[in-house]
């Protein structure tokens, strides 16, 4: 196995160091992953539930993602797992 190159892997995923300080160089700011998650609780408060299912769900996806937002590590799910931390 002497033709392998090895890579280096992001855990936590996230935007690589090389691929952020591109952006950043062009003038642009990397959105982290908290602030994805803060937009998407900003989109689901905006939205209106039209009938009780509809709220039920909204109620439920709030939830997750302030489940999400207050947690150490941030993240949603363990990866390739599909439950929760």
């Amino acid at each position: 196995m002497m033709g392998k190159k090895k890579t280096a892997r992001l855990r936590g995923g996230g935007m690589s160091p090389k691929k952020k300080t591109a952006k950043l160089a062009k003038g642009g700011k990397a959105n982290t992953s908290r602030m994805n998650k803060l937009e998407e609780l900003g989109r689901v408060d905006a939205e209106k539930a039209f009938t009780k299912k509809g709220k039920k769900n909204l109620k439920a996806e709030k939830k997750r993602i302030v489940g999400a937002l207050n947690k150490r590590g941030g993240g949603i799910a363990k990866r390739g797992m599909g439950i929760a931390k």
